[in-house]
């Protein structure tokens, strides 16, 4: 046994806190749980005009390897091998924003022009894309997650204010997150500068967890939640470790999600 019960059962915790703490995926769209670690696919859910041939999502892995010496796995107090885990986690978390949050325009979300010519122009863009979300029934408050270049459209200074704090009344938005990447291969050369998903409950930012993902437009169906996993020695003498999480992401309602490109 290379971890004891109780360092792996603390381990496991903070994997679970810092994927929380450092995922947008995680705090943005809410989540559940399919009960089955060895589940190959997951129903789709689709609501709105569902392809009876289409595939049904598949749930994939995503893991980061790294290796713990013996001294880190059984040293009286657990802060470096904490340490290690947090890091790793941190890594694990940004593998699944890069592939989560680009498969949301892959999916043949609507697109609609982000104009930032001046603070008017970005507040009626961003209430065009409100508009959209709430013809398809999302009208409690949405999330944007957007690019740096977008963070810093939406914060320009409106009577040396920020603009955060003045143009997310009109467009009804509670929940802000940059992503480093928003999508990998663009329709027409068109990168997205923001992803607008709408919603029906009324969702604290980063508290997607608490939200029930069967009245939203996206969720994640989630078989193995973010852990640690414990492979074995490595001829070099250290602890071969993994952290992982097994999932699929079911768009199941395009209406409820806006792609904001630059025109």
């Amino acid at each position: 046994m290379y971890l004891s019960a109780e360092r792996l059962a603390i381990a496991n915790r903070t994997v679970q806190e810092t994927f929380e703490q450092t995922s947008i995926a995680w705090q943005a769209i809410p989540r559940w749980d399919t009960g089955d670690p060895g589940q190959a696919r997951v129903r789709g859910d689709v609501v709105n005009n569902p392809d009876p041939n289409a595939a049904l999502p598949a749930l994939v892995s995503a893991t980061v390897d790294f290796d713990v010496t013996l001294a880190q796995a059984i040293a009286p107090i657990p802060d470096s091998l904490l340490a290690r885990v947090t890091a790793m986690t941190v890594e694990l978390a940004a593998k699944v924003d890069d592939a989560v949050i680009p498969a949301l325009r892959k999916a043949g979300t609507p697109d609609l022009p982000l104009n930032d010519a001046t603070p008017d122009t970005v507040v009626g863009s961003l209430i065009d894309a409100r508009v959209r979300v709430e013809k398809a029934g999302y009208r409690a408050s949405s999330c944007l997650i957007t690019t740096t270049a977008g963070l810093k459209v939406v914060s320009t200074l409106v009577s040396g204010v920020p603009g955060t704090e003045v143009l997310f009344g009109p467009p009804n938005i509670n929940s802000l997150h940059r992503a480093e990447v928003v999508e990998t291969t663009p329709p027409a050369k068109k990168f997205a500068q923001g992803i607008l998903l709408g919603r029906r409950q009324r969702i604290p930012h980063g508290r997607a967890v608490d939200a029930s993902p069967g009245e939203e437009p996206v969720d994640l169906a989630v078989s193995v939640f973010p852990s640690l996993e414990v492979v074995g020695d490595t001829t070099a003498g250290t602890i071969a470790v993994s952290v992982r999480i097994r999932y699929a992401v079911r768009i199941k309602d395009v209406g409820g999600i806006v792609a904001l490109i630059k025109p």
